[in-house]
């Protein structure tokens, strides 16, 4: 069964709430799946040893309001490909918080990882929330020199609302009219690669703007749960016009799983190694020390 929280699409070009049971946070999904999967477990939100973080970093401010993200990164020196991670909530509710062990899990395998809040509610409405991921990229990379991050392989990771901003970030590449009223200030909001979590991928709303998956889009791994989500097309529409378009595009089923399974023991570690074998496919950044030290192949 679908977490209640989730909440349908709106129309006019806009993602608001039809429905909302509760706020998205581990404590209330826990709650509510553990009567049907009674041996879920939560993720330990310790940090690894090796990594080091940097948390609550502003990187832009919006009606005065600030806009923040947290950075955990391995310890030792080269650069790392950066990840943003982005939260679910039904672009409502959510907080990047909830998405720190996934990201702590992740640096440690060698990424900078980049958990990211963005505008929810009536103030993130279509395309605010996407503007302030694109922000958030484009901050990466003018800020890469002191965070050991290499501008050329940024990747995004997103869960249910999150994965559909996500791909949106990655079927955006290089649309101006999607950059927002912020300065780009030189840098481009790019990304490499896409991990859409059980999340929306269905642009087709007429006032969405990029509802084409064409070059340059971004490679794009979808990784499922098979809970009945009615609410969730696209995917498999996405993934056939992304490899129509020469653009290498995934699904991953993972067997037994409600929505939001990638926050829980026994399913968070299949989709975090599902997630670090696409993006060490697609973000390439040969000779880099983080991995070797790791004990993994440096990538090619």
């Amino acid at each position: 069964m679908a977490f209640r929280s989730w909440v349908l699409l709106a129309r006019a070009g806009s993602v608001g709430p039809a429905l909302i049971a509760a706020e998205f946070t581990v404590e209330n999904a826990e709650r509510e799946l553990k009567a049907a999967f009674p041996q879920i477990v939560r993720v330990s939100d310790n940090l690894p040893a090796g990594v080091i973080t940097e948390e609550n970093l502003t990187y832009a401010q919006s009606d005065g309001r600030s806009l923040q993200l947290d950075l955990y990164r391995p310890g030792k020196g080269g650069l790392h490909p950066a990840i943003l991670i982005v939260h679910g909530g039904g672009w409502e509710t959510g907080r990047r918080e909830m998405e720190r062990p996934f990201a702590k899990r992740l640096a440690e395998r060698g990424y900078a990882t980049v958990p990211v809040s963005y505008r929810l509610g009536e103030r993130g409405r279509f395309p605010a929330a996407l503007h302030d991921l694109k922000a958030a990229v484009r901050w990466l990379r003018l800020h890469a020199a002191e965070h050991g991050i290499d501008v050329r392989q940024i990747g995004v990771v997103g869960a249910s609302a999150g994965g559909q901003l996500a791909a949106l970030l990655g079927a955006g590449n290089g649309v101006d009219a999607l950059e927002g009223e912020e300065e780009p200030q030189g840098s481009t909001s790019a990304v490499q690669a896409v991990v859409n979590i059980d999340g929306l991928a269905d642009f087709t709303e007429p006032h969405f703007v990029a509802q084409q998956a064409e070059r340059p889009s971004a490679p794009t791994l979808f990784i499922n749960s098979t809970a009945p989500t009615p609410v969730l097309p696209g995917r498999e529409v996405m993934r056939d016009r992304l490899r129509a378009f020469g653009v290498a595009a995934e699904i991953v089923v993972i067997p037994n799983t409600p929505h939001p399974f990638w926050l829980f023991h026994p399913w968070f570690e299949p989709v975090l190694d599902a997630t670090d074998a696409f993006l060490r496919q697609h973000l390439s950044s040969p000779g880099h020390s983080a991995h070797e030290s790791a004990g993994r192949p440096p990538r090619d």
